[in-house]
């Protein structure tokens, strides 16, 4: 029996044990990714407070009730979108599409369609103008869905638009996600609704009443306009003054968005009802009710009339935790990464590669493919942290032969990727962990040379505005950089 002067250390010492046992359960029980796993596991044991803490804030894979709700709702858009307007027979495709095209749709069962043009707009002012004149056009509805809507300039300025829109008897519906939008005035979005539009906010947040229902981590990043069902728009662009001119700190920020008409819109018009549905009570559906679908929009959505777009081949792709697949977007760039012939260029605002991901690419390179990778410079990025993180990995890329480039002129936010000159893939989803595994995004893969050259020419002009990274210029790094950089790099798993 141990001395009374040893019984607290021994108390101490079977508590952490105790402890230690409790998160690695917890952990890995969730299926994360090992390298994930083992960094929660290791910060929570060594850092038990900040560790946990942050785990219970951020960490949590609370997904499941999501999944659940939406496999009992009677109402599913994007499994009744799902075979309309469907290009089904790919022998006419090269195998490098055709196999991308079969990766996607089984992952997600997004179908093949064809859209009646494609648009790609680098300068926000022309997008901002784009989306706007279409919004002043809307004759039947509007279905907005942003992860960030500021309250300033820009957010009352689209405000305004669509409460005119709404007096004027177009559905409008609005869904912002309620953690990227945390600091925007909510009274903004009630003079919406009191002119007749719809607002909701994706995962309400929760953290001050009842943490353990908190869904920090799991946010919807998606960009989303359509109107009408027939033009649509997305992208990396949010609804804020920094978006469209310099922010706070005079930094311009630069992005892509691409417009889409035709069938095309249909998926994003589905992938845009089921977040709404998500957003709603459960008492809010009534699936007996025979006007049901029509105050959801879905007569609209699914108009027999369509089917008849003729232009380039697009496949709009949902990727999310509560995906079957939930690695849905990491293995589609994956995938295209490894099947490039002749080139691979990648922009990204965040380059945080998972293993797969980097051993793409450097295996792409090694092979003799053209890879270049654009980034902005880390004293421009939003995040320093994911900046600094991403040069952690320059070294090894440089050595296999790819090509990085720091962008020199503001805040690069485009996200976009270019397989020879066959695939062309744009949207919300960052070349990181967090939106491979944790947010919700929507990427468009197209299929068609025409645009592919259009996004190419868009980078090589980016390209101008660069330093290109050399692996001599990394040689002599001082080691408080090294360390830096190190250091965010062994953080990464967790950003």
């Amino acid at each position: 029996m141990p001395d009374l002067p040893d019984l607290p250390r021994w108390l101490i010492e079977l508590l952490f044990i105790t402890y230690a046992l409790v998160i690695t359960g917890t952990v890995m029980l969730e299926r994360r990714r090992p390298a994930s796993t083992l960094a929660w596991i290791l910060a929570m044991i060594f850092l038990p407070v900040l560790g946990l803490l942050a785990y219970l804030v951020v960490g949590r894979r609370r997904v499941r009730k999501r999944v659940r709700l939406r496999e009992r709702r009677p109402i599913r858009p994007l499994d009744l979108a799902r075979e309309i307007a469907a290009i089904d027979d790919l022998a006419g495709l090269p195998p490098l599409q055709r196999g991308l095209v079969n990766l996607a749709r089984r992952t997600t069962e997004a179908p093949l369609r064809r859209a009646d043009s494609a648009r790609i707009m680098s300068r926000p002012g022309d997008a901002f103008e784009a989306m706007e004149a279409a919004i002043r056009t809307a004759q039947h509805s509007i279905c907005l869905e942003f992860y960030i809507w500021r309250g300033d300039t820009t957010g009352v300025r689209w405000i305004e638009l669509l409460i005119e829109r709404a007096k004027a008897g177009v559905e409008v519906r609005l869904l912002y996600d309620d953690f990227g939008s945390l600091a925007t005035r909510r009274d903004i979005f009630d003079r919406l609704r009191s002119a007749g539009g719809e607002v909701h906010a994706f995962g309400p947040l929760r953290l001050r009443l009842r943490p353990r229902q908190s869904r920090i981590n799991f946010r919807n990043h998606r960009k989303i306009l359509t109107v009408d069902g027939k033009k649509g728009f997305l992208g990396g662009l949010n609804i804020g003054d920094e978006y469209v001119g310099p922010d706070t700190s005079g930094r311009l920020w630069h992005d892509l968005l691409v417009c889409v008409n035709g069938d095309a819109v249909l998926g994003l018009d589905a992938i845009f009802l089921e977040d709404w549905l998500s957003s709603l009570p459960p008492s809010a559906l009534d699936p007996n009710d025979p006007e049901t679908p029509h105050r959801l929009g879905l007569r609209e959505l699914y108009d027999p009339g369509c089917c008849r777009s003729t232009g380039p081949l697009v496949q709009v792709i949902p990727s999310g935790p509560d995906l079957p697949t939930s690695y849905t977007i990491a293995s589609q760039f994956t995938a295209a990464i490894s099947v490039a012939q002749h080139r691979c260029w990648i922009a990204t605002p965040y380059f945080v590669p998972d293993e797969p991901f980097l051993l793409a690419l450097t295996t792409a390179a090694y092979r003799g493919v053209d890879v270049r990778i654009l980034v902005p410079a880390p004293q421009d990025s939003d995040v320093r942290l994911a900046g600094l993180a991403g040069r952690a990995y320059y070294d090894d890329l440089l050595v296999a032969g790819c090509r990085i480039f720091e962008y020199q002129r503001g805040m690069l936010h485009a996200k976009c990727m270019i397989i020879d000159d066959q695939v062309a893939a744009l949207g919300s989803a960052n070349m990181d962990i967090r939106s491979f595994y944790l947010n919700y995004e929507v990427t468009a893969m197209f299929y068609d040379e025409e645009v592919t050259v259009q996004l190419a020419t868009i980078f090589s002009s980016h390209l101008e505005q660069t330093v290109e990274i050399s692996a001599a210029s990394r040689a002599d790094l001082p080691l408080g950089q090294r360390l830096t950089e190190g250091f965010a790099k062994v953080l990464s798993p967790l950003l």
